[in-house]
């Protein structure tokens, strides 16, 4: 394979190295070998654009990953045995054996250190992550603990990665100490936190009731729903056992005093009786997966490889969470249980997806809003068809009620995926749940313009060439890629111009 020729691609400058942190824009010819052989080829070729020991020797294969339309091939910097923190080098490549593009975030290699220094015991390390989150968060369990190389601007400091975790309230810390000095590098909550034969609410009642009227007390409390707000489901795929346990979906993580049992696998529940929660949270995350599962991602490109697990009533606070480090689903009880609203649940497990395909994603402003808004989006696309025309661009209409109303929102909900808001009203101080609204809003636009079944697929297809720190300009670029590899380009056209008009890249 020949190297990439100036004028025929494009690049993403790097910060720091001098080198591209993306090369894009081109197509290299057809190849019929394995992927990984492909992608060595291609980055052997390619060293001195990407700055890569011509040996290659540094860079260990992680995986490769099968997605629809291509195949994505990933490899760690390695320095000494030890990885090298965000420096990975991926190469992406359609099902013809055609390089499009390569994310190098690697360190290049004339800048790597000649030793390590770990002057600092680990006891200390642990003692200083401890330290450096805020109270009462010192608290937190230490649950890992590894060695790895931290860059630092254009330098490669010897560091410790603690991860620290806390119940109450629920804290997933991830710490980087500086092994030579002791001093702290970065700190983050890696928890993607949210304000959750059978009967179920699909996704809500006040979506079944076309209105919450009868919802609500005179006092303005929330009220046991009527017979009318429920559907009857099938619930399939269960182990047999009795519990809510199956290939898909477990809730075992829920305290076993919450759980229900039935012989007979049959549980029309009440919302107000125990198992309800239960029943709901197994239901939609297993239909929600069967249906990423229809759209192509099932047998060896399944998002999902082991039954996901959830604690359906994890914390009495209202707030639900999906944990990167459990791999788990936590929903709340304050307020209106968030278990007992089905966009709710899916909401959650739209930040499992983008953590099965891209672990750690939303370790950025825009990223993060990108996870919110996906997670908005993922929900609203799903249910479309089972709600009120009046409420196809609302989401979380029954967890968000009592907030919804006190806003004074119409219909009230948690929040909207139809607002006009572009990237220039992107505001970190806003936060991920406000700017997520950009980005769900951008979603929905492809969603109304190409249909639900591209869409959805196109936006999926997209988060494999993304990282845990993109923006809304790569994600928009990771879309029209998706297009090109899963249709050929066919709605590039129409695609560029919703990005455009919600001044969204792509770079």
């Amino acid at each position: 394979m020949r190297a990439l020729r100036k004028g025929t691609y494009r690049a993403v400058p790097g910060e720091f190295y001098g080198t591209p942190k993306e090369v894009w824009g081109f197509r290299s010819p057809p190849r019929k070998a394995a992927p990984e052989s492909i992608a060595r080829e291609f980055l052997g070729a390619n060293t001195k654009l990407l700055g890569t020991d011509a040996s290659l020797e540094g860079l260990r294969h992680a995986k490769t990953i099968e997605s629809l339309a291509a195949h994505h091939v990933i490899f760690q910097q390695v320095h000494h045995g030890m990885r090298v923190h965000r420096a990975y080098v991926t190469t992406h490549l359609d099902r013809r054996g055609r390089v499009y593009m390569t994310k190098n975030r690697s360190v290049p290699a004339v800048l790597l250190p000649s030793e390590s220094a770990f002057r600092v015991s680990l006891d200390a390390v642990i003692a200083r992550a401890r330290k450096a989150l805020p109270r009462p968060a010192r608290r937190a369990v230490t649950q890992d603990v590894e060695r790895l190389w931290f860059p630092s601007r254009a330098r490669l400091e010897p560091a410790w990665k603690v991860r620290l975790i806390r119940t109450v309230p629920r804290e997933e810390w991830i710490v980087y100490i500086n092994a030579r000095t002791g001093g702290l590098l970065s700190r983050f909550d890696n928890l993607a936190a949210a304000s959750g034969r059978a009967r179920v609410f699909d996704p809500s009642p006040v979506t079944a009731l076309a209105g919450h009227d009868t919802l609500l007390t005179p006092g303005g409390e929330p009220r046991r729903p009527p017979a009318a707000a429920y559907r009857r489901v099938r619930l399939a795929g269960l182990d047999g056992n009795g519990r809510l346990e199956g290939e898909r979906v477990t809730t075992r993580p829920t305290a076993a005093r919450q759980r229900v049992r039935r012989a007979d696998h049959v549980f029309l529940l009440d919302a107000d009786d125990r198992g309800f929660e239960e029943v709901m949270a197994y239901h939609h995350i297993d239909a929600a997966i069967r249906y990423l599962e229809r759209l192509g991602y099932r047998g060896q490109r399944a998002i999902f490889r082991r039954a996901i697990d959830v604690d359906v009533n994890g914390t009495p606070l209202d707030n639900s969470w999906y944990s990167p480090w459990e791999r788990r689903l936590t929903f709340g009880t304050g307020a209106i249980d968030d278990a007992e609203d089905g966009e709710t649940i899916l909401h959650e497990l739209g930040h499992a997806i983008q953590d099965a395909i891209c672990p750690d994603f939303g370790q950025s402003a825009q990223a993060a809003a990108m996870g919110e808004g996906f997670g908005d989006y993922f929900a609203a696309s799903f249910f479309e068809s089972r709600k009120p025309d009046a409420y196809r661009t609302s989401v979380m209409t029954w967890d968000g009620l009592l907030i919804g109303i006190e806003e004074g929102l119409d219909p009230p909900c948690l929040r909207r995926i139809d607002h006009a808001w572009t990237y220039l009203d992107f505001n970190e101080n806003d936060g991920e749940h406000a700017n997520g609204e950009i980005w769900s809003a951008t979603l929905w636009d492809i969603h109304e313009t190409v249909g639900r079944a591209i869409a959805d697929r196109l936006i999926i297809e997209s988060h494999f060439q993304l990282d845990g720190f993109t923006t809304f300009a790569r994600g928009a670029r990771a879309i029209l890629d998706a297009d090109v590899n899963l249709n050929g380009g066919r709605h590039a056209t129409a695609l560029r111009r919703i990005f455009r008009r919600r001044r969204i890249g792509p770079i």
